[in-house]
C-alpha cells in the first residue's frame, strides 16, 4: 500500500506556501489509495489493497473477494483529464452548466446522473484498448511500492530476438516474434516490432507519443480558489466541480434557506476546516500537443498540469491571497495514452526543435 504524502498542516494560512499546502491536502489528495474516492458511482472504492482488487458497482461494494484488478479499479482513481481516462478516449467537459449533458432546456442545470463526477467528450481512445489491452497488460506492479517496474513503449516493442522476452510476466517468444498474452481475455497479441526508418533516426532524441500521441489534455491555466464567504451566488453556473463535497454544499445552500456551513474535509485526516476549494480553467483543449525539450535532452508531449493560479477569500470579503503562480511554465512532461498511427507529417511536431542540418 502506498504511503500517504508529508504535506504540512499549519496553523493558519499566512503565505503561499501553506495556502498551496491546505489545497493539496482538500481539493487534490481525495482519491488515492489511502481514502475512499469521491461520493461519485464510478470512482468510490475501498481502501489500501482493496483499492485496486474489490469490486465496486454504482458506488458500492459489489464482492468481498479479492480479485486481479480491471479497468474499472483503475479508472475509480485515473478519471477526469489525467492519465487512465485517456486511455479510454476521454475527456472531460467544462463545469459551466450549460455543458451538461444530455443538455436540457427545462432548467438552468440538469441533474443526471454523472457516475465521474463530470460528463465527458468521447474522443479516439488508445490504439492499445481498441486492441482489447487493459491497464494491467503493461503497468502489472503499480500499487506495489516494493515491486516498482519502468516500463516504456521501448520494453515491448524495442524487444529483438534472440534476447529473452522482458520480465512483465505476460510475454512469450515465438517465432522470433513476440506474444503478449491479455489479462483480461488470455488473448494472444502478436507485438509490432520498429521497422520504420525514423525509429532509427530520431528513437534516441524524441519520445515515442511525440510522433503517436493523438491528442493530448491541456487544461490551462487551473485557477483555484478558497473561499471562506457565504455568498456563492456567483457559483451558480458553476455547481459541477469534479468534487461531489463541494458539489453537494454549492447545490444546498444556493437552493435552502438553512445554509451549511462553508467547510471542506481534508482527504488525510477527515477532519473538517472553514472554507471551501473552488475550481475552474482558463480553457480547456487537447487538439495541439504542447512538444518541448526536457532537462535529460529528449523531445517529449508536455501538458500544463502546473500552471495554477491560487487565490483566497476570508468570510468578511477580504483577498489575502489573489492569483498566486509558482515558479516556472507549469508545464510537465507526459506520456498520454492515446497512441495510434503516426501520420505522414509527424516531423512537422518537432522538427523546430532538432539542431540545424550542417551545411
Amino acid at each position: 500500500m502506498t504511503a500517504a504524502p508529508e504535506v504540512p498542516l499549519a496553523a493558519s494560512i499566512a503565505s503561499p506556501l501553506t495556502l498551496a499546502d491546505d489545497m493539496l491536502r482538500r481539493r487534490c489528495l481525495r482519491c488515492h489509495v489511502y481514502g475512499k474516492g469521491d461520493e461519485y458511482d464510478a470512482v468510490t472504492h475501498a481502501t489500501g489493497c482493496g483499492a485496486c482488487h474489490l469490486a465496486f458497482k454504482g458506488g458500492k461494494l459489489h464482492r468481498h473477494a479479492f480479485a486481479k484488478p480491471t479497468d474499472t479499479q483503475c479508472l475509480s482513481c485515473h478519471y477526469g483529464n489525467y492519465v487512465g481516462s485517456d486511455y479510454h478516449g476521454r475527456y472531460e467537459h467544462d463545469y459551466n452548466w450549460e455543458y451538461r449533458t444530455p443538455y436540457s432546456t427545462q432548467t438552468a442545470h440538469n441533474t443526471a446522473p454523472r457516475p465521474y463526477g463530470v460528463e465527458y467528450h468521447d474522443l479516439a481512445p488508445d490504439l492499445h484498448q481498441q486492441r482489447g489491452l487493459i491497464c494491467i497488460d503493461c503497468h502489472r506492479q503499480s500499487g506495489h511500492p516494493q515491486k516498482k517496474s519502468t516500463i516504456t513503449c521501448l520494453t515491448c516493442h524495442g524487444w529483438q530476438s534472440p534476447q529473452p522476452p522482458p520480465t512483465l510476466g505476460n510475454l512469450q517468444v515465438r517465432n522470433q516474434g513476440l506474444i503478449l498474452i491479455g489479462a483480461a481475455d488470455n488473448k494472444e497479441h502478436p507485438v509490432p516490432m520498429l521497422r520504420d526508418h525514423a525509429h532509427q533516426r530520431y528513437g534516441r532524441k524524441v519520445a515515442c507519443q511525440v510522433c503517436h500521441g493523438q491528442w493530448s489534455f491541456n487544461d490551462a491555466p487551473t485557477h483555484l480558489l478558497l473561499t471562506k464567504s457565504p455568498e456563492i451566488e456567483p457559483w451558480e453556473r458553476l455547481t459541477v466541480q469534479s468534487s461531489s463535497e463541494v458539489e453537494s454544499l454549492l447545490e444546498h445552500n444556493l437552493h435552502y434557506s438553512q445554509e451549511k456551513p462553508m467547510t471542506m474535509r481534508d482527504g488525510l485526516t477527515g477532519e473538517s476546516r472553514p472554507g471551501i476549494w473552488l475550481q475552474g480553467y482558463g480553457q480547456r483543449r487537447w487538439e495541439q500537443m504542447i512538444v518541448g525539450k526536457d532537462t535529460d535532452g529528449i523531445i517529449k508531449v508536455f501538458r500544463p498540469l502546473l500552471d495554477l493560479r491560487l487565490s483566497m477569500v476570508e468570510a468578511d470579503g477580504q483577498v489575502p491571497f489573489d492569483n498566486v503562480i509558482g515558479q516556472g511554465t507549469g508545464m510537465l512532461p507526459y506520456t498520454p495514452h492515446t497512441t495510434g498511427p503516426a501520420g505522414m507529417f509527424f516531423l512537422d511536431r518537432f522538427k523546430h526543435l532538432l539542431p540545424p542540418d550542417p551545411q
